[in-house]
């Protein structure tokens, strides 16, 4: 019997979370109290009080620093696990053989014909000396998404503009990533919101498909 312990606004817990869906484990959820003080469930399992804490057959595993080895090495994955962690990457990208500079004008290109808004573009050194040169990161939007995200919640800044980076790869070649639009206001947990974005990200991924 696998009992886990955690909140469901917490990012490690999640991250554990989305480990066990990856491996097709089914488990007790123990929702924690808010406040540290009021947890004795899970000092009495783990001896603190803090969270994520697994309890598996009897023996607590505190943190993902714990309870993520000790799951993979335990459990063997299921054969649609692949499946899960592309699903959960929160992240979308695509290698391009071109150079960073070819790469940006198309990528440029691909955004508008998607209706896809580039508001900002800023160098890498103009944001830390430490970024390789061709580094280059846009802020783009999709305006009517926008407008329905600022509708739902005017203060999901997220929301509004997007994060899309061009990453030299080294031997001409690059990288072009994005968060994922509804990763990145998954934890709001407003269904507009996540409504919206997903407009963004099916724009986003066609227009990589087209680099």
């Amino acid at each position: 019997m696998i009992r886990f312990y955690q909140l469901e606004w917490c990012p490690e817990c999640h991250t554990v979370r989305q480990a066990m869906t990856e491996l097709g484990l089914s488990y007790d959820v123990v929702n924690v109290a808010a406040d540290r003080e009021h947890r004795p469930d899970v000092v009495a399992v783990s001896g603190q009080s803090g969270v994520p804490v697994l309890d598996d057959g009897g023996h607590a595993y505190v943190g993902a620093v714990e309870i993520l080895p000790h799951l993979t090495a335990t459990y063997p994955a299921p054969a649609d696990a692949p499946e899960h962690v592309r699903r959960g990457a929160w992240r979308l990208s695509r290698q391009v053989p071109q150079a960073p500079s070819d790469t940006l004008a198309r990528l440029h290109e691909v955004l508008a014909g998607k209706g896809l808004a580039v508001i900002a573009e800023t160098r890498g050194e103009d944001i830390a000396a430490a970024l390789p040169d061709g580094y280059v990161l846009l802020s783009v939007a999709l305006p009517e998404a926008a407008a329905q995200a600022f509708a739902a919640d005017p203060l999901a800044t997220a929301a509004l503009l997007l994060p899309i980076a061009v990453v030299p790869d080294g031997d001409g070649a690059c990288t072009v990533s994005a968060a994922d639009p509804v990763g990145a206001v998954w934890l709001y947990g407003a269904p507009p919101l996540r409504k919206a974005q997903h407009q963004v990200k099916s724009r986003l991924a066609e227009a990589l498909k087209e680099l």
